[in-house]
């Protein structure tokens, strides 16, 4: 499992608000606080269900999105998506855009991650396939950026 931006800012977010939280809460608001309950959702997407079958139908996406995968349902609150590219060869999974609160699914809207998803593509802040991202994770762990 490899992770790319703008995925890993937005999960590492999600990690710290979880964290903050547990030293706040009580272990029975800790449980049932939304916040907890969407980072606990994602991790177990990218740690047991994508890693389970990548293939699954149900994260295939058409049109100019047809190479890349994303994951709703699968417990992640509802209009909540996470967008990610494999590669049976490299045997490898990168997941590459999660969106936030500011970026929920409203279909048609400008802020709908789909669109916002598809508007990163078109300016480069994400490759448009495995091997371009895969080379942006490569570059980030060999300088950092």
């Amino acid at each position: 499992m490899l992770f790319n931006e703008p995925f890993l800012s937005r999960y590492r977010a999600m990690s710290a608000r979880a964290r903050e939280l547990k030293q706040r809460l009580s272990p029975a608001e800790y449980e049932r606080h939304r916040d907890v309950k969407a980072f606990l959702a994602v991790r177990r997407v990218i740690t047991d269900v994508v890693p389970a079958n990548p293939h699954d139908p149900d994260f295939l996406l058409t049109g100019p999105l047809a190479k890349f995968r994303r994951v709703k349902g699968h417990g992640l609150p509802d209009r909540l998506r996470l967008f990610f590219v494999f590669s049976t060869q490299a045997k490898a999974l990168i997941f590459i855009y999660l969106n936030d609160e500011s970026t929920l699914r409203q279909q048609g809207g400008r802020k709908d991650p789909y669109v916002v998803f598809s508007n990163l593509v078109e300016r480069g802040e994400i490759g448009d396939d495995f091997d371009a991202n895969y080379e942006r994770w490569r570059r980030r762990q060999t300088t950092g950026r």
